[in-house]
This record gives C-alpha cells, structure tokens and sequence, in this order.
C-alpha cells in the first residue's frame, strides 16, 4: 500500500498587505477597496510595518453580507 504525503501550507497569523491579499485570494488593490477601506480589516502597525490579523480577515470575509 503506498503512502501519500499531504502538505499544509499554513498561513502566518500577522500578514503583510500582499500576504493578505493572496490570502484572500484577491488582488491587491480589491483588498485594500473592499476590507481595508470599508473598515473591514484594521491593520497593526509594527516596526517591521503594517500587519493585518487573518482572524480578522476570516472573520470579515466569514460576515461579508
């Protein structure tokens, strides 16, 4: 019997605004239109930049309507 070996890619839990972007499956620009601007997703600013919490993209894509 063959064995299969399945990868997981995981996600950081604090991306960058094109991490977040490919996460959410969306160009940047739509990203920022749609989330960021609405209020959706608030970013944290650190020293290494903006980051934005994929709980919270979860969970605005999760109550989008």
């Amino acid at each position: 019997m063959e064995q299969t070996v399945q990868t997981v890619t995981e996600w950081p839990r604090w991306m960058n605004w094109k991490q977040a972007a490919k996460y959410c499956n969306v160009a940047q620009g739509t990203f920022k239109r749609h989330l960021i601007d609405t209020g959706r997703v608030h970013a944290k600013v650190t020293d290494f930049g903006k980051r934005y919490d994929r709980e919270e993209i979860d969970q605005a894509i999760e109550n989008w309507y």
